[in-house]
């Protein structure tokens, strides 16, 4: 059988676009290198599935590899290949990403969310807010975002919504979570046919959700796409890419099997997650030249999207920090001409098999968020293996600087004997930890200042698409879930 599409990846940008050219009629086949993941579903026949990590044996088995790449020496380490969890380590950034049929929305916070209108200032004149809106709106019909209901907001106050207030931050927003809340009942049906049990509250979105109460991709998007035909392959690795004369060739490895296979498809679709969509298009540019001429922009405007953790040791309460979900309100802040957000992130203790004396201490213990509009000025390039990048703190000093001081107020407002920013390596240190990479394959108006254009088509490649995190324009300071969704949504009703 032939396929009209080839899709590399199945989180925010591969499985919306699945799901639409599917729709279309296209022959799609969706090759994620992960397995399904949670509760057995109808579309689990394979045997490709695996239970969410819980307890410490689960979370030992959990890392899928780490990929090294810190001063002359780059490396990978395969754990296992059906682990939820990949590692990237450069350096003076470490990016901790995920692997699975879903993507990212199996371990994200469940934040949906739009970006100023100005993120789409100087991108190609096709995008802007305005522009835009609609194809927000098609990602929000499918998700069904809201916010955590009043009624199942904390008993007797957030402590947040205290701190918050106690340090002059402003005015507290209950962002939209995909997340079904209970609302038709206990369980229900997605449009797609899917089981979905009302969320329980335990904080464990960010390690997946065993109840199928996050609205994930493997239960909105994928299953249209399947419905429509399209075949998603799990535990099928793409190890290279590269240019045929009709079209492109696909090499993956089935790690079922163990073999290696390929094909050639008229139209592909990366979106294998933003470090790996930059090492195949690397790798088929500099070390098999199979893709020689790919734009000289590959690579430039990479940012970590301004992801900024702290630790606030022994508040002056229990807060209930071990409460889901992970991320239920935050602030949005603009201090000295840099805005950010913060909000507290419940620490999935009950999935960890913490024990009880440990739990009641961390629930003395708290974990501030805080992402922004950070410059995008940070360069991936490639060693013949691995990708690199020395992007760090230095490539925004300010605005981590910034943020470092007002978490600090918030902090205060908990009563917290201490506080540690910079989550794990510290104030004073150039090193950043983030969970949204993104750019280096980004959108822009010509080759000079993009590797793709408005639709997401690689400039000079037609029929390649670069439909993640990698394509986004810089960082939009708040989780680029839902834009990466929407660009995608986009490029799928223009793709011929």
């Amino acid at each position: 059988m032939g396929w009209d599409v080839v899709v590399v990846g199945s989180g925010f940008g591969g499985a919306v676009a699945a799901g639409r050219l599917a729709a279309r009629g296209l022959r799609v086949l969706v090759l994620e290198r992960g397995p399904w993941w949670g509760p057995e579903r109808a579309h689990h026949g394979d045997g490709a599935r695996r239970e969410f990590p819980r307890g410490v044996l689960g979370m030992g088995r959990s890392v899928r590899n780490v990929r090294w790449a810190r001063g002359d020496r780059s490396r990978e380490a395969v754990v296992a290949a059906d682990g939820l969890f990949e590692l990237h380590v450069f350096d003076a950034l470490t990016a901790l990403t995920g692997s699975g049929v879903g993507g990212g929305s199996l371990i994200y916070a469940n934040i949906q969310a739009e970006p100023e209108a100005d993120y789409f200032d100087g991108l190609p004149p096709e995008l802007t807010a305005t522009a835009m809106a609609p194809w927000y709106g098609r990602v929000r019909a499918m998700l069904e975002p809201a916010p955590l209901p009043v009624a199942q907001r904390p008993p007797g106050g957030d402590r947040f919504e205290d701190a918050a207030q106690a340090a002059e931050a402003g005015a507290v927003s209950y962002p939209d979570l995909a997340v079904y809340w209970g609302a038709e009942g206990p369980t229900r049906r997605t449009a797609q046919g899917a089981v979905q049990q009302a969320c329980n509250h335990c904080g464990g979105c960010v390690l997946g959700c065993e109840r199928g109460a996050k609205t994930t991709l493997d239960l909105t998007y994928l299953p249209l796409a399947l419905r429509h035909g399209a075949e998603v392959r799990p535990l099928s690795e793409v190890v290279g890419i590269g240019q045929t004369r009709g079209g492109y060739q696909v090499r993956w490895l089935d790690h079922r099997t163990g073999q290696q296979l390929q094909l050639s498809t008229p139209r592909l679709v990366l979106a294998a997650g933003t470090l790996n969509t930059l090492r195949l298009l690397f790798t088929a540019r500099d070390r098999h030249r199979a893709m020689a001429d790919l734009p000289a922009s590959l690579g430039r405007g990479f940012t970590g999207n301004g992801d900024s953790g702290a630790v606030m040791l022994r508040t002056g309460s229990d807060h209930r920090s071990t409460q889901g979900p992970s991320f239920r309100a935050f602030v949005p802040r603009k201090v000295a001409g840099h805005r950010f957000l913060t909000g507290e992130v419940g620490l999935p203790t009950a999935a960890l098999g913490v024990p009880a004396w440990l739990r009641r201490r961390l629930d003395r213990t708290g974990l501030l968020i805080s992402m922004g509009r950070a410059e995008a000025t940070g360069t991936v390039g490639f060693d013949g293996a691995q990708v690199r990048t020395a992007m760090g703190r230095a490539d925004d000093e300010g605005l981590y600087t910034t943020i470092d001081a007002e978490v600090q107020k918030l902090a205060a407002g908990y009563g917290a004997f201490g506080t540690w920013t910079n989550v794990a390596f510290g104030r004073r240190q150039r090193s950043l930890a983030t969970v949204h990479p993104l750019g280096g394959a980004s959108i822009g108006r010509s080759p000079a200042e993009g590797v793709v254009d408005h639709a997401g088509q690689v400039f000079g490649h037609r029929g390649l698409y670069v439909l993640d995190g990698a394509a986004c324009p810089g960082a939009p300071g708040v989780p680029p879930s839902m834009t990466i969704a929407a660009l995608a949504e986009r490029a799928a009703s223009l793709m011929e």
